[in-house]
C-alpha cells in the first residue's frame, strides 16, 4: 500500500490518550486521522489542559508559579481546550466534548501526578521560583490537606 501499510479512509475508530500535547504539530496529527477515518468512523481523543492547573495554598503566588512552570515544559498545554475547533478544522464533526475535572486530594498522589517535588526543583533551577518560598510551599502541602486539579478534556469526533 502506498501509505505505508494504511489503506485510506478503511479505518472504523481511532483514539489518542495524552499523545496530542507532545507532538510538533497537532493540527496535522489529527488531519492525518481524519485521512484514515471511513466516513462514520469515530476519532476519541483525552488531552489535558495544563492550563487549568490549581495547586491550593495560602501562598497563591507560588501556586500560580508552579502551575505556570509545568505549563510551560509541555508542548501543547492547552490541547486539551483546543481539540474541538482542531478537529472541526480537519473537516471532522464533534459529536461530544466532555470536560473532566482531575482532582488530587492528598500530597502522595499529586506529587506522583504533577510532580510536585520534581517539578518545583527544576523551577527552582530554572529561576522561575525563588527557593525559600517553594521549600516553604513544598513543606506546607506535604503535611497538610492538599487539592490539587486540573481538567481533562474528552472528545469524539466523526468523520
Amino acid at each position: 500500500m502506498p501509505d505505508g501499510g494504511v489503506d485510506r479512509a478503511r479505518t472504523d475508530r481511532a483514539r489518542t490518550d495524552r499523545v496530542l500535547q507532545h507532538v510538533r504539530d497537532p493540527a496535522t496529527a489529527i488531519r492525518q486521522m481524519r485521512r484514515i477515518l471511513r466516513p462514520g468512523g469515530l476519532f476519541g481523543m483525552a488531552e489535558p489542559d495544563w492550563g487549568t492547573l490549581a495547586v491550593t495554598d495560602d501562598d497563591v503566588d507560588t501556586s500560580r508559579c508552579f502551575a505556570r512552570f509545568l505549563a510551560s515544559r509541555v508542548r501543547n498545554a492547552t490541547i486539551g481546550r483546543d481539540l474541538a475547533r482542531l478537529c472541526v478544522d480537519a473537516g471532522l464533526r464533534v459529536r461530544s466534548v466532555e470536560p473532566i475535572a482531575v482532582f488530587f486530594g492528598d500530597f502522595g498522589t499529586a506529587d506522583q501526578i504533577v510532580g510536585l517535588h520534581r517539578n518545583t526543583a527544576r523551577a527552582v533551577v530554572a529561576g522561575a521560583m525563588p527557593e525559600a518560598p517553594a521549600q516553604a510551599w513544598l513543606t506546607r502541602l506535604a503535611h497538610s490537606t492538599v487539592a490539587a486539579g486540573f481538567t481533562v478534556y474528552l472528545v469524539i469526533a466523526e468523520a
